[in-house]
This record gives structure tokens, sequence and C-alpha cells, in this order.
């Protein structure tokens, strides 16, 4: 399998993905002193602005293009997660989950944006432009004509499947598109 990873950061995980899955892999990161922590590693890892640095890969050139964590930094996201379906088959999102009920009681009892565990910083010191649900992320799937064919919520617990979109604090989710997909486990 191939891998492109978006917001690949220092390529520590994108390290062990290739280590324990045997993959060819590369990243793509703005940020010049994280690449050369990527190159360091070995990785392949080209330095740019996820906006802009998918023109540089063919159609359908990796199996799976990752966004972990980078997805609700985007500006606009629905170009962006098209465009990653033009260079990858499936797209793997991870994002933190807005709904999750820490966050809902701090906005209810304290009336201020959030500060939690997958949120640590205040709203005007993170990258996040986009705070979502899952509900919020099914509706942008159904928009953007994607299928979701797996998806898992996450807390400090561990998996979560009894109502993610109250308990999960961190969601991953594998995208096929158009109606190809067989349906969302959540």
């Amino acid at each position: 399998d191939s891998v492109l990873d978006l917001g690949t950061g220092d390529g520590a995980f994108l390290e062990r993905l290739v280590r324990a899955k045997r993959i060819t892999a590369e990243g793509v990161e703005r940020n010049p002193e994280l690449v050369a922590c990527c190159i360091q590693r070995g990785l392949v890892a080209h330095q740019g602005n996820i906006a802009e640095g998918l023109d540089q890969y063919g159609d359908q050139a990796f199996d799976y293009v990752l966004l972990l964590g980078t997805f609700q930094e985007l500006i606009v996201p629905g170009d962006i997660l098209h465009e990653t379906f033009r260079v990858g088959r499936r797209v793997i999102i991870a994002y933190s989950n807005f709904a999750h009920y820490r966050v809902r009681l701090q906005v209810l009892f304290r009336g201020r944006t959030p500060l939690t565990n997958s949120l640590p910083q205040p709203w005007y010191r993170t990258a996040n432009l986009h705070f979502l649900s899952i509900l919020d992320f099914g509706e942008f799937c159904r928009d953007a004509n994607v299928s979701a064919v797996r998806q898992a919520g996450f807390s400090a617990r561990g998996a979560v499947s009894f109502w993610p979109n109250l308990f999960a604090e961190e969601v991953v989710t594998l995208l096929e598109s158009g109606n190809s997909a067989r349906g969302a486990r959540s």
C-alpha cells in the first residue's frame, strides 16, 4: 500500500506506520523544521501548504491519504477533500469531536469555548478553524458525496461504541468517494 500523509508533523506516526505495515509513504508538511525531522527519520517529505501542495501528485497515486488532526484546520475542507480523492483511493480523517459531553458542559456552565485534552489551547491560539461533531461530519460527507466505510470514536478509556457523538473525544473515519462505500459503522 502507498500512503500520503497531509500535515505529517515531525513524521513520528508515519515512520511507525512505514515500519509496522511496510508501506511506501510520503508526507506534506508546511513547517520546514518538521520537514527536516521527517527527512532525518528517512521519510520522503515535502514542504508545502496542503491547499496548494497536491497538484504535484498524479491521479490515484496513493492507496490512502491521511488527514490526521489537520482536517479542522483547513480553510476550505470540501475542496481539499475533493483533491485528496483525486490523488488517493481512500481517505482517513481524524478529528476532535466538539460534541463530547465535557465540551458541552463547559459551554453550558462556563459559557466559554472549552479546553479539553484534545482541544488544549484557547480558541485564539489553536490552528482549528472548524469545531465539528460526529453528526456535523456525517452531514459534510453527504454533501461532499463521500461515504464513511468505517468510523471509530475514542476517549481516554479506549474505543467508544455507545453514543459516540456524546462520549467520543476523538474520531477516525475511513472514507470512500461516491456511492461505492458500504455504509458506516459507528
